[in-house]
């Protein structure tokens, strides 16, 4: 089964100094097991932004052995519809477009999500089965 890679889990990744880096090297490790990991052409752009090059973004995705895939209409239309009703449930963050499209691609995929954003794709998506690290424990 395929399944999604969002774009923190790809900072995570490449970045082996992040707190979260080995819990993301295991979840994909897992997730591999059951098929592609995917990204969508907004994870492209947003880990871009880190990268030099064009050249050097592919290495990466090379690298960590990720497939791309464009957004259908029926994706793009569904990110629109859950990003409206969002806005009716009261949400005010106004950059979580992206977010919609990533999720949306999930759900019209039918394929697992693994982010570390579980709580804003839940709330849009329910159906989408949510790969996320486990809360961090309340300290004394």
């Amino acid at each position: 089964m395929t399944t999604f890679v969002d774009t923190n889990i790809i900072g995570y990744l490449i970045d082996p100094e992040e707190e979260m880096h080995d819990w993301a090297k295991r979840a994909v490790e897992e997730r591999r097991q059951h098929g592609p990991l995917v990204i969508c052409d907004i994870v492209y752009s947003e880990f871009s932004v880190t990268m030099s090059d064009v050249r050097e973004t592919n290495e990466i995705v090379t690298e960590l052995a990720l497939e791309r895939l464009p957004f259908s209409d029926e994706v793009l239309f569904r990110a629109g519809q859950a990003f409206k009703a969002y806005k009716r449930r009261g949400g005010t963050k106004t950059n979580v477009l992206a977010d919609h499209l990533i999720g949306a691609q999930a759900e019209v995929e039918g394929a697992p999500l693994l982010t570390n954003n579980a709580r804003d794709y839940r709330s849009s998506f329910p159906n989408v089965t949510i790969i996320a690290p486990p809360p961090k424990q309340a300290t004394a």
